[in-house]
C-alpha cells in the first residue's frame, strides 16, 4: 500500500509540476514572439530549431539509458500503477 500511495503522490506532482513549466515556457515563447514581431529583438530561428531538436535528442537518448538501468522489483508493482494513476487524475 506505502508503494502506491507513494506513487499516486509521485505522479500527482509530476503532473502539476508539467503544467506549471509547458505553461510559463509557452508564454516565454509568446513573449519572445510578440518582441520580435514588434521589432524589438531579432531570433535567428534556425539556429533556435537546431538548439532544440539537439536537446530533444539527448534527453530522449537519456531516458532510453535510464530505462535500461532500472531494476524491476516488489516496490515497482505498487509504486509504477500509482504514479500513473495520480498522474491521470493529477
Amino acid at each position: 500500500m506505502g508503494g502506491g500511495l507513494l506513487g499516486f503522490s509521485v505522479g500527482w506532482a509530476i503532473k502539476k509540476i508539467m503544467k506549471l513549466a509547458f505553461i510559463g515556457l509557452g508564454l516565454l515563447v509568446l513573449l519572445i514572439g510578440l518582441l520580435e514581431y514588434q521589432r524589438w529583438i531579432t531570433i535567428n530561428w534556425s539556429i533556435v530549431e537546431n538548439q532544440t531538436s539537439v536537446s530533444m535528442t539527448h534527453a530522449a537518448n537519456k531516458v532510453a539509458t535510464m530505462n535500461h538501468e532500472i531494476p524491476i522489483g516488489i516496490g515497482l508493482l505498487g509504486f509504477a500503477p500509482g504514479v500513473l494513476l495520480g498522474f491521470y487524475k493529477g
